[in-house]
């Protein structure tokens, strides 16, 4: 895979305010321009985000559907890259060696199904923006769900390995998918949901990945309390939809207990708060003082959502 092309596919709906800052830091990146590929895939925008995506000399593709999975499957589909590079809007890499430095895990192992960016918050980020950031995966429950990975470190990254029987949800927000695993695995079309994709990936048996210290992005995830809880609510309410059109989620990767276990440690305090404790003495950052707060809310809110759906 020497001198991969890269194509970045970056889902958009009204996205004008926090393109720029995302492209231009695509824009910065010191990988060869001709190799780089951008594509913006917009849900019919009513501000100026096509004529940012435009000014910038990305493609813009016609996303009719306006959701951000049914994006991600045209970007690919159109994609002529050997590496997919999935951004979200309110993304930004941080280093302009980012991309060079990221593509090179899959230079030396050409098994690795993907590359993931760490996240790191910004000094000035809200309490809320900057927990999502440390957890890494933003959702606690879905964080208690996920496998405990087995890593190696190798020269200039560390490798890690999803054991089998378990997942581990992931592949947005700056994550470089090996587009012949996309390929071989299939089920990207209409929609490309990661989380998802990845638990198919590693039922085929792709089950190795790699970070690369000090490399990522800054994420504008969250604003405050409420749009954390209404993002749960919106996750809760599309994996209750998949449930009843019968399509298969990547939580049928979680064992019962350790499904049952998850819910029993965010509910009860004392494991996040144990956690949250470790994690701010070691980053000394009080957004991980939320951390028994925001497990228990987690689990609260996906709880409501069943409940409505089934009583209501």
């Amino acid at each position: 895979m020497k001198n991969s092309r890269v194509s970045f596919i970056i889902p958009t709906y009204n996205a004008a305010k926090q393109l720029p800052i995302c492209l231009a830091s695509i824009k910065k990146q010191n990988y060869p321009k001709n190799l780089v590929e951008i594509f913006v895939v917009d849900g019919r925008s009513e501000d100026e985000t096509r004529k940012v995506a435009k000014d910038f000399g990305a493609k813009v593709i016609d996303n009719p559907q306006r959701d951000p999975e049914s994006a991600k499957s045209l970007g690919i589909i159109h994609s002529q890259g050997e590496v997919i590079v999935l951004l979200d809007a309110d993304n930004e890499i941080i280093k302009k060696d980012w991309l060079t430095v990221m593509v090179k895990p899959f230079l030396k192992d050409p098994d690795l199904f993907g590359v993931e960016s760490l996240y790191f918050p910004r000094e000035h980020d809200n309490i809320f923006n900057a927990y999502s950031m440390l957890i890494h995966i933003a959702d606690p429950f879905s964080r208690c769900l996920a496998a405990n990975l087995r890593q190696r470190n190798k020269n200039g990254y560390i490798e890690y390995t999803i054991p089998q029987g378990s997942v581990y949800p992931l592949g947005a927000n700056g994550f470089l998918w090996n587009k012949k695993v996309i390929e071989g695995v299939g089920l990207y079309k209409p929609k490309f949901e990661e989380s998802n994709f990845s638990f198919f990936a590693m039922e085929k048996g792709f089950r190795k990945f790699a970070r690369v210290p000090g490399y990522g992005i800054y994420h504008d995830h969250i604003s405050s309390l409420g749009d954390f809880i209404s993002k749960r609510l919106k996750i809760g309410n599309k994996f209750l939809n998949r449930k009843e059109e019968k399509k298969r989620t990547w939580l049928e990767g979680v064992s019962p207990i350790k499904f049952v276990y998850s819910i029993i440690y965010c509910v009860t305090f004392i494991g996040p708060l144990i956690e949250g404790l470790i994690g701010y003495l070691e980053t000394r950052n009080k957004a991980w003082l939320l951390h028994p707060l925001m497990s228990f809310i987690s689990v609260m809110t996906y709880g409501i959502v069943f409940l409505k759906r089934k009583f209501i």
